[in-house]
């Protein structure tokens, strides 16, 4: 059985993946547990995967250097280092750069360092679809791949976190894949992206904050088929860049009318000031992960808001105390 290394292992794609493939792999899980969003939802999700088989946690701040190198021996046989861990937002990396600049970049760097060292097989560095920034018509293509102007210091961090990490792996024989992911929601989410948030607001007969009017479009991907994306990297040995994203997109007063039908519940809706370096649209193209990797989504938006709405009402008790709004939107 493989050794492979997780970071962020208690956010939401990390969580998932784990719980997917816990007997696939013996599994090193490391995540700092920091406050981008509030630290009871990884704090569940990490008492979740305590009884999965083949699964060590490892509490651990990345950006620290000399924190990573104290714990040094956790790359030793190791074959894949999958990175999740990242300080994602495009509004919340303008409050706070600094943190990003740590989360994205100095710790995918420090990753790539040890990736090195100990001449591991593959490194897989999550990114985003926020690289893009608004597409319009227009696809984002996957082989793009140092992209000029990065349209927030969120996309700034991580596009650079990859060339970073590129570099540092030029001349080895380590792949490099890097997934960019596409508004991804499902089970066990982040309290701050938008359908979680929706979900909670209009079941709990809270107001539902849109900035602007609703109209933009998002390709919201479900988790799991973010989880077939990862497995399919895992079983190919091709280096490059794949978007796994929806091949349709849905506005925000879509994805609420949905909701509402769901949960037979109508959303109080209060809308404010369209927020910074907000887009109207991102098209992912999917050419690369179709032909590559025989990859596409396969969960439709309807099926996706089902399961993330039974979700919330299995977990409604545990997710009552948990901050669904930054301090900011009070």
């Amino acid at each position: 059985m493989e050794n492979i290394i997780v970071t962020g292992s208690c956010g939401f794609i990390g969580h998932n993946f784990i719980k997917s493939n816990s007997s696939n792999f013996k599994i090193i899980g490391i995540d700092s547990l920091n406050n981008a969003y509030d630290k009871k939802i990884k704090e569940l999700r990490l008492s979740s995967l305590n009884d999965e088989q083949n699964f060590t946690f490892k509490h651990l701040d990345l950006s620290d250097e000399n924190a990573l190198d104290k714990e040094s021996e956790i790359f030793e046989n190791v074959s894949t280092v999958l990175h999740l861990g990242a300080r994602a937002g495009v509004r919340q990396s303008f409050l706070d750069p600094k943190s990003y600049i740590l989360d994205n970049t100095a710790a995918t760097a420090n990753l790539a360092l040890n990736v090195k060292k100990y001449k591991i097989k593959k490194f897989i560095i999550a990114s985003t679809s926020s690289i893009y920034g608004d597409t319009g018509v227009n696809y984002a293509e996957e082989n793009k791949d140092e992209l000029e102007n990065p349209p927030s210091i969120y996309a700034a961090t991580k596009s650079f976190g990859e060339v970073l990490a590129k570099n540092i792996l030029e001349n080895t024989n380590t792949i490099i894949q890097i997934p960019r992911f596409f508004t991804v929601y499902g089970p066990f989410g982040r309290p701050d992206m938008s359908i979680l948030r929706f979900v909670h607001w209009i079941s709990t007969n809270q107001q539902v904050i849109i900035y602007g009017d609703g109209q933009q479009k998002r390709s919201f991907t479900f988790v799991s088929d973010i989880i077939s994306g990862l497995n399919k990297l895992f079983s190919h040995n091709d280096s490059g860049i794949f978007n796994f994203g929806s091949n349709e997109t849905w506005s925000l007063n879509e994805v609420i009318e949905l909701i509402e039908k769901k949960l037979n519940k109508k959303a109080i809706i209060v809308n404010r000031e369209r927020a910074i370096k907000d887009v109207d649209i991102v098209l992912p193209s999917l050419k690369l992960s179709k032909s590559i990797l025989n990859w596409e989504p396969i969960t439709s938006i309807e099926d996706g808001i089902s399961a993330t709405v039974e979700w919330y009402k299995k977990y409604e008790n545990e997710l009552k105390d948990i901050k669904f709004k930054y301090d900011y939107e009070k």
